[in-house]
């Protein structure tokens, strides 16, 4: 099925056809055709199949896990965790947000491009009417002239129709280009969600090898220590480093 940039397109050749006088409309069109379906197909992966995704699951499986961990874990264990968790959640949420803003700013040049085409299918099919009109004008020997002149006269109109939409077109894309600039920006942050270079984080050197400590026994009665305890070493963190 054609797009309706390419029907656009298509009903202003053939009043190019009819009167060459519409040439200048051609032109013009021609200079702002683009892909407005794979624009929109690309804004709705955005915010459907990329953000959408970020929310259904994660709200579901990140509460579970929450959950969970309250039972039979170490008290300041798990509110650590639940900590974490919690804010990767928002997190999650953050990086929603910021998929759907690329999605619905592409939506937004899409939406220029459908609103720009619309009024020159509406143009065109006005004006095909008008210019057959005169063209019969010019058929009889009577109104020739009159005919002629309606033609010019019809022709001239639509062209400057046409160029005040592709003007608007344009002044309404002047903020694509801060647009495209915020998407970039946008992905630039993607770099920071798994760090890379100097900023890369070696999980292997923070890695605790467990198998000379006894595995974990649960204390008999609730609020004592567990076996063992009496034995341990406890440091206490750095909380100058």
């Amino acid at each position: 099925m054609a797009s309706i940039g390419q029907r656009a397109i298509e009903k202003l050749k053939a009043l190019g056809k009819i009167s060459k006088w519409m040439a200048p409309a051609v032109i013009m069109a021609g200079t702002v055709v683009a892909n407005e379906p794979g624009m929109a197909q690309a804004a709705s992966n955005w915010k459907h199949s990329i953000a959408g995704r970020l929310d259904d699951g994660v709200k579901q499986l990140l509460p579970q896990l929450v959950a969970t961990s309250r039972d039979g874990w170490i008290a300041l264990d798990q509110q650590e965790f639940e900590r974490v968790v919690v804010h990767f959640h928002q997190e999650i949420g953050v990086l929603r947000g910021v998929l759907g803003d690329i999605g619905g700013m592409m939506d937004e040049v899409a939406a220029g491009y459908r609103s720009y085409w619309l009024k020159i299918l509406s143009l065109a099919t006005t004006t095909i009417t008008a210019l057959m009109f005169a063209k019969r004008l010019q058929g009889s020997p009577h109104t020739a002239i009159w005919g002629g002149l309606l033609e010019k006269f019809i022709a001239s109109g639509a062209n400057g129709a046409v160029a005040v939409f592709t003007l608007t077109l344009v002044s309404g894309m002047r903020g694509t280009g801060e647009i495209m600039a915020t998407m970039a920006k946008k992905g630039h942050q993607f770099l920071y969600v798994e760090p890379s270079g100097p900023g890369k984080i070696n999980f292997t050197q923070a890695a605790i090898n467990a198998n000379s400590f006894p595995s974990f026994q649960a204390p008999a009665r609730p609020e004592e220590l567990p076996p063992g305890a009496d034995g341990f070493d406890w440091k206490a963190p750095d909380t100058k480093a």
